[in-house]
């Protein structure tokens, strides 16, 4: 079973748009103590391409987080139709530690990103293969460049995408 994600989102009209997302008067129940300024995130997804092999230019997809609905869904609705730069994205990743709880051992940081698309699925309700899931989004950020971290290996790789070569 993969381990939680959690994102903090600075942005430039709104501030921290994700303060208090996982406190109990955003979650209820599924408060977190220690990650109330951040969403809680169920699952992602990102890549890069380069389409027509060596010679083709890399292109970065937008990275896609699903959430479940809280307190940060109408100030990311806001940002994604106001066209709000995001100053920072920041995604941590989190696995077991050999004590039994969870570590910090992987960040995916975005600079110069936007919200550019932002969906709310509500699964049918009288479904019985569904009636387990709650309502989610999904949020695709662009951005201009992209650092990866692993904390614990002490490694990173960089991109600014728009940048004629990699950094």
């Amino acid at each position: 079973m993969p381990s939680p994600a959690y994102m903090t989102i600075h942005g430039t009209q709104q501030g921290l748009i994700t303060a208090g997302a996982l406190g109990k008067d955003s979650v209820g129940n599924a408060w977190q103590l220690g990650h109330e300024d951040q969403i809680l995130v169920q699952a992602y997804d990102h890549g890069v391409v380069i389409p027509g092999g060596v010679t083709g230019r890399r292109m970065h997809k937008p990275l896609i987080i699903t959430k479940a609905v809280d307190k940060s869904s109408p100030l990311l609705f806001n940002a994604a139709a106001n066209g709000e730069a995001i100053k920072t994205c920041r995604l941590d990743l989190y696995r077991p530690a050999g004590n039994g709880v969870q570590e910090h051992f992987y960040t995916i940081e975005l600079k110069g990103a936007v919200i550019v698309a932002f969906n709310v699925t509500m699964p049918h309700c009288q479904n019985l293969s569904t009636a387990h899931f709650t309502q989610l989004e999904t949020v695709h950020f662009a951005y201009q460049s992209i650092v990866c971290r692993h904390e614990i290996g002490k490694t990173s790789g960089y991109d600014e995408w728009q940048a004629g070569c990699q950094q």
